[in-house]
């Protein structure tokens, strides 16, 4: 049977670094944001892709040409061709293993499961055989903006709170489909234990009837005191980025 993990107090006691603790003189996804996340006592959002050899990397976009001049996928390169790429601040793509031992219970680590449109099994697999081992589980949650995901990952684990990940804008898909993500109606059938929502879209009765009913609440992503305003009101948590909570 399915049961229900409610996210930690971790996970709604500390605001939660978008990408890491970055800025300016420090990328976005790299072991230096995370480190700074938890020296300042702040949770960690990171993305997650699956490589060519099945290893994980930290890596926000599909195609890294942003991130590094290369207009390539990141899931077609291995773990050595995509860690001898350069970010603008001369660091480096880490893998989510590192990021494991780096971060080492120090800190809530909220990973996100990136997928194209179509779920892959293998990618939720990889994530979840990275962290069989971690020593702080009950730092450790999951999310995804694909449904699929997150009904694999609830099936297939009970060490971990998995969450929905969704906005009011979803790309370009049918109306139907955006309707159905948007207002989180296989929230139940995919057994999601914690909703991360767009703060630009908030409040709405969509996320208002499931927080009634229980559900915690992210909003993503936070980056004035505005949207702080806004967060405080109809979320339990922030994930922020460019203020300070």
């Amino acid at each position: 049977m399915i049961r229900n993990i409610p996210l930690g107090e971790s996970f709604t006691a500390l605001p939660i670094a978008h990408r890491g603790l970055h800025s300016a003189g420090v990328f976005e996804n790299t072991a230096e944001a995370y480190r700074l996340a938890a020296e300042k006592g702040y949770g960690i959002e990171l993305d997650v892709r699956l490589l060519k050899d099945g290893k994980l990397a930290c890596v926000h976009d599909g195609s890294l040409k942003r991130l590094t001049g290369l207009d390539v996928a990141a899931e077609s390169l291995t773990s050595e061709e995509i860690g001898a790429l350069t970010l603008p601040d001369g660091s480096h793509i880490p893998l989510f293993e590192d990021v494991l031992r780096l971060v080492d219970g120090r800190a809530p680590i909220l990973a996100e499961l990136k997928t194209g449109e179509k779920f892959e099994r293998a990618s939720a697999d990889a994530l979840l055989s990275a962290l069989e081992n971690y020593p702080r589980k009950d730092l450790i949650a999951l999310q995804s903006f694909h449904p699929f995901a997150v009904k694999y990952l609830k099936e297939h684990t009970a060490d971990f709170p998995c969450g929905i990940l969704s906005s009011c804008e979803l790309g370009k898909r049918p109306k139907w489909e955006t309707y159905l993500l948007k207002s989180l109606s296989l929230y139940g059938f995919i057994h999601a234990d914690f909703i991360s929502y767009d703060v630009n879209f908030l409040p709405n009765p969509y996320v208002l009837k499931k927080r009634k009913k229980g559900a915690a609440v992210l909003a993503w992503t936070v980056d004035s005191g505005e949207k702080m305003r806004t967060a405080r009101s109809c979320a339990d948590n922030i994930i922020f980025e460019g203020v300070t909570p």
